[in-house]
């Protein structure tokens, strides 16, 4: 059973949303229903299953969802003030575990700047 962090889950939806923000203002909006639906986004606006929400992006958005997870891991890393630069050979659901990791082993201290209401 996967360990829950709230925490995490919630800075990882907010930066999901961003990362979407930036294809349109709209995408968020037309794209959280499916994934609520498919259960890759849960209750409260989280994302508890990483693995999900990417298998999800890559249905909707193919070869495409590469640049959007990219962008969704590089604000990730921004918000939790983590220095990571990927190369084209990152794997999203792997990027997600480490950063868990790090923010799990070392209790990193952000401010969550702003809360995103669906």
């Amino acid at each position: 059973m996967k360990q829950k962090n709230p925490k995490f889950e919630k800075v990882l939806f907010q930066a999901a949303y961003e990362g979407l923000n930036v294809i349109g203002n709209s995408v968020p909006m037309a794209i959280f229903p499916h994934l609520e639906k498919s259960g890759s986004i849960g209750p409260g606006n989280v994302i508890s299953d990483p693995k999900a929400f990417g298998d999800s992006l890559r249905k909707i958005f193919g070869f495409g969802s590469k640049i959007i997870e990219k962008q969704i891991l590089e604000i990730l890393y921004e918000k939790l003030q983590i220095s990571r630069k990927l190369d084209n050979s990152f794997s999203f659901d792997e990027e997600i575990e480490n950063v868990k990791k790090i923010f799990r082993s070392t209790e990193v201290q952000f401010p969550l700047t702003e809360t995103v209401n669906v």
